[in-house]
């Protein structure tokens, strides 16, 4: 059975003027534990055995352990975007040499960061594995199946309780402002599933593992979808079969605005559709025109209701919709 909540009350104490014993609320100690990370001296980074060693040195627990290396890994290895078109450039022949690689270079793609953070934790005394699996990445994937089996992430073992997490998407889809996303820090399983599916159901930690069609027909959800308030009771077909005009219900007990954009299928760029909105309790019922016959993809975008003039909106999912 998964947890439902994830125990992010840590103590950690490091050299900073605290007390013994000090317990920090979940933001000052995530701040300290990411402060000292991000500023560990190049010295200790030449191996994973004294980077480890040093970035766990003032940890008092295994919670504290996997957030100082996610902090440090997230803050120092890069994305590297030039790989991605050459894949034979992360060949390896073991995985501690590639987790070496990725450390030496300061770069990796999903099965770098993977790896690196296993062995980091691994000489932690924490455990944890890698992950392969399927990853809905592009809109047009939306009610569609996943082809590859192209990602991979990591699970730990916290005090006998499996957590996931995903350190590549946390640095590819984080923000110049606020840095890494911490979405895919210990992400609740029933959301992660929307995104991730592995080759193995044991690592969904699921009450009810779903199948590969399950997970095929699933629209593309964006990490602002859970942000927003929306439960894991998420659309479960990415496909809209429709006839000039659409419906579509979410469930969200907060008062939100939305808008939503058409594009023809392939297409990034999309425009704006007129857009319906009622509410009944949290069943919230968008209504809304379909211009482009055939396929084409709908973007939904959402932000909290304010009285504000500047109004940024998030995306929250895309669906493949067919209009006959």
């Amino acid at each position: 059975m998964c947890r439902r909540f994830l125990p992010i009350v840590l103590v950690l104490v490091f050299c900073v003027g605290l007390k013994p014993d000090t317990v920090l609320s979940p933001a000052e100690n995530y701040s300290q534990i990411d402060y000292y990370a991000r500023n560990a001296p190049d010295s200790y980074t030449r191996s994973i055995t004294s980077l480890s060693d040093y970035l766990t040195a003032p940890a008092r627990t295994d919670m504290d352990k996997v957030r100082v290396i996610y902090a440090w890994m997230v803050s120092h290895i890069r994305y590297d975007l030039e790989a991605v078109a050459n894949r034979s450039s992360q060949r390896y022949y073991s995985e501690f040499e590639y987790a070496n690689r990725v450390l030496r270079q300061r770069k990796g793609l999903c099965t770098g960061y993977a790896l690196l953070f296993k062995y980091l934790l691994k000489r932690a005394g924490v455990q944890a594995v890698n992950i392969r699996g399927y990853a809905r990445t592009e809109d047009k994937e939306a009610g569609r199946p996943v082809q590859m089996v192209d990602h991979e992430w990591n699970a730990v073992n916290i005090e006998d309780e499996w957590f996931l997490l995903d350190l590549a998407w946390a640095v590819t889809t984080g923000s110049e402002r606020e840095g890494s996303n911490d979405f895919y820090f210990l992400t609740p399983p029933e959301q992660f599933i929307a995104q991730h599916f592995p080759t193995e159901s044991q690592w969904q930690f699921l009450d009810q593992p779903l199948t590969k069609s399950d997970f095929d027909r699933f629209p593309k959800l964006y990490d602002p979808y859970f942000r927003l308030g929306f439960g894991p009771d998420f659309p479960r077909n990415g496909q809209l079969k429709v006839q000039g005009r659409a419906e579509l219900t979410l469930q969200n007990d907060q008062s939100l605005e939305y808008l939503c954009t058409v594009s023809r299928f392939g297409q990034s760029k999309g425009s704006e559709v007129p857009l319906t909105v009622s509410r009944e309790g949290n069943q919230q019922h968008l209504q809304f025109n379909v211009p482009v016959r055939g396929w084409s993809t709908l973007h939904i975008f959402a932000r909290p209701r304010a009285n504000t003039r500047i109004k940024k909106y998030d995306c929250i999912a895309s669906f493949s919709v067919y209009n006959s």
